[in-house]
């Protein structure tokens, strides 16, 4: 089975050397989205635990939710 990993919390990276543009985070939210997505097919093929689809599900859709958001954000600068 796939590992299961959170995109829950969006990942940044902020610090005085380490500064993310905003496409940047566009960039992340969408490798986050494929990547949890990834993980809910890979699970779905081979039969894991409902309970297991169903939490691979709701990442993959926050993921998605999240990418949407920044992407909405950037067109509204």
């Amino acid at each position: 089975m796939p590992p299961v990993f959170s995109t829950i919390r969006p990942t940044t990276i902020n610090g005085k050397d380490h500064i993310m543009t905003l496409e940047q985070s566009i960039d992340l939210a969408e490798m986050q989205a494929d990547m949890a997505f990834e993980a809910y097919l890979a699970a779905f093929d081979e039969d894991a635990h409902p309970e297991t689809l169903d939490s691979l599900e709701t990442e993959a859709l926050i993921a998605r939710s999240r990418y949407d958001d920044l992407c909405s954000q950037g067109l509204g600068h």
